[in-house]
């Protein structure tokens, strides 16, 4: 299991409903896509039936579920080369969905 403690990052909000994390998302992104639960990143595996992942610059900005404690949205910053990898990634995934 990963721990967050291990990357740079920042929690934008907690204790959120899905609605608005992914609104959040999307108003801080320049490109979001929707991704089916269980992908990862930077070996965080994310929960849910589909996930909202955006980039911003050199940040990445998704959801988090943390059992018991509920959703939240971090952004992991200054993570360029996991952007590139992640965006050739999605763009093969014919179940990943772009939504900005």
């Amino acid at each position: 299991m990963v721990c967050l403690s291990e990357y740079d990052f920042d929690i934008l909000l907690k204790n959120a409903t899905l609605k608005e994390c992914e609104t959040l998302i999307k108003e801080r992104s320049e490109e979001v896509y929707l991704v089916p639960g269980g992908y990862a990143v930077k070996g965080i595996i994310l929960m849910g039936a589909t996930v909202p992942v955006g980039f911003s610059g050199n940040d990445i900005i998704f959801q988090f579920i943390k059992p018991c404690f509920g959703l939240f949205v971090i952004r992991l910053r200054n993570e360029a080369e996991v952007i590139r990898r992640l965006r050739d990634q999605y763009k093969k995934d014919k179940n990943v969905k772009k939504i900005k």
